[in-house]
This record gives structure tokens, C-alpha cells and sequence, in this order.
């Protein structure tokens, strides 16, 4: 609603409810976050080797799907818990897609009976195989946003998610997601009752060892990046990733973007 916003989206007030109405958040790190996002997508979705997927892991009450002009050739696959979706979708029913389709992945992730990845054909269990199951092709290049998600899980879940993601990611994929480094997991953060449980000091090596992602920049976020409110966008300062050295010891906040530059057969197991 303001005349210098980061990015409009007209079913904001819609979602948020009077209860988040009274109780606004994210000032500091999420209003950047949705507009690194933003550009972050779009960027790969514009380049040579063009992403045509996007995967909202935890995707929430997010509307890239709706808000989002000149994606008209994605396709959208939002995975969540089914309660989310149960309080969503109702309030969506009459909004028009910006976006090629829309595939809601429901999926509880409190009640994970599946087998023990390796007995599985592919090594994927749980919310990936639901993912393959709902339409997702693993042979497309495709953007996958992690917001608010890595620091509410442990570093075995981390490992789990990351070998997910590369296993389902075709040559030209992306990641960005935000992330803390294991000191300040000792702060004791909590969310809206979540405690942050997960924080690593080299997101780099987890990308590449897990996942096969070959090029990955860590981003201090309260140095690299800026909030220029007069030309409603984020300034991304020029600066080296930051390494295992750089983060070890430091309470900080981290934006990731990893990319899987060229083939690679990824064998590691769980």
C-alpha cells in the first residue's frame, strides 16, 4: 500500500486477515527478501537457459502466482501443509493467474511414514514424490525459493532437502533462500513460536556436496544489502561470497543463491 513499495500485491489484505492486519511483520528481512525473490526469478526466468518452473517450498500465503507480469510461460508448484491450503484457496477462488498454471502440492510434513530413501528407485521420498506426482518436470530448468524455511530445520532435514532439490533440478536451476550461521542459532530465535533450530557457516560446500549446485554466493544481508525506497528496489552490493571463515563465529542473517551450471549426476545418498 505504499507509494514507494518494493512490489504491489493486490491480495495482501485479502490473506493477512484482520489478525495479521492488527499484527504486521517483516520490515526488516522479509519485505527484501520477497523483492530479492522477485528478481532473483526473474532473472532466470530471462536468461539463456530460461527456468519455466518455480517451486515454493513452505510456500505460505504467497502470491507470486497472481502478482507477478511477464511470467506468462511459468508453471507454479506451491508446497505446503494442508491446513495452509485449506485457509488459501477459498480466498482465491475468483483471482486471476499471471502465470501459465498454479499446482498446489499439499503435504504434511508432521506425519512422514514414507520408506527409507534408499529403497526407493530414485531416492526420493515425501514432499519430492508428491512434487513428480502433481505434474513437476525434473528435465525443465527451474527456480526454487526457500523463504523462512532453512532455519526452522535441522542440519540432517537441511541435507535431506538439498539432495531433494538437486536430484529434481535440471541444468540451469537456481536457489535462493535465506539462512542464519550456526552461532546465531544460539540466540535462541522464535517466530511466531518457532524456535530457529538450523544455521550453517558454509551454505557453499552443503550446495555443491548435496545437491550438485556448482556456483553459490552467500550474501551478508545487513552489509551487501540495501532498501532504496526512492526507486522502490534493492540495492545488491558488489562483494566476494562470504566463506566458511567469514561466517564462523558471527551472528549473521545470509542471503543464498546457488545455481547447477552443467550436467551432473548426483549419487550421494541421504
Amino acid at each position: 500500500m505504499r507509494r514507494d513499495s518494493l512490489f504491489h500485491d493486490h491480495l495482501a489484505k485479502k490473506l493477512a486477515g484482520q489478525a495479521g492486519l492488527r499484527d504486521p511483520m517483516g520490515a526488516w528481512v522479509m519485505v527484501p527478501r520477497t523483492r530479492f525473490g522477485d528478481d532473483f526469478l526473474r532473472w532466470h526466468y530471462d536468461k539463456a537457459i530460461s527456468c519455466r518452473q518455480l517451486v515454493l517450498l513452505g510456500a505460505g500465503l504467497d502470491t507470486r502466482a497472481y502478482r507477478m507480469k511477464g511470467l506468462s510461460e511459468l508453471h507454479v508448484f506451491e508446497v505446503d501443509q494442508p491446513t495452509l491450503f485449506a485457509y488459501k484457496e477459498p480466498l482465491l477462488v475468483d483471482e486471476a493467474l499471471a502465470v501459465q498454471s498454479r499446482i498446489v502440492v499439499p503435504y504434511d510434513f508432521s506425519q512422514n511414514q514414507d520408506p527409507p530413501p534408499e529403497s526407493t528407485k530414485d531416492g526420493l521420498t515425501g514432499w519430492a514424490r508428491e512434487l513428480l506426482r502433481y505434474g513437476f518436470d525434473p528435465n525443465i530448468p527451474t527456480v526454487w525459493l526457500l523463504e523462512g524455511l532453512l532455519m526452522y530445520l535441522s542440519a540432517l532435514e537441511t541435507q535431506q532437502l538439498m539432495n531433494a532439490v538437486g536430484r529434481l533440478s535440471a541444468p540451469g536451476s537456481g536457489v535462493f533462500h535465506d539462512a542464519i550461521t550456526a552461532s546465531y542459532v544460539k540466540q535462541r530465535v522464535v517466530v511466531g513460536g518457532a524456535p530457529f533450530i538450523g544455521g550453517s557457516d558454509d551454505y557453499a560446500a552443503l550446495w555443491h556436496q548435496e545437491a550438485g549446485f556448482q556456483r553459490t554466493d552467500v550474501i551478508d544481508f545487513n552489509e551487501r544489502i540495501k532498501v532504496d525506497r526512492a526507486n522502490r528496489r534493492l540495492q545488491v552490493f558488489n562483494g566476494y561470497s562470504l566463506t566458511e571463515r567469514d561466517c564462523r563465529g558471527r551472528h549473521l542473517a545470509l542471503f543464498v543463491e546457488s545455481e547447477k551450471l552443467e550436467e551432473y549426476h548426483h549419487h550421494r545418498a541421504y
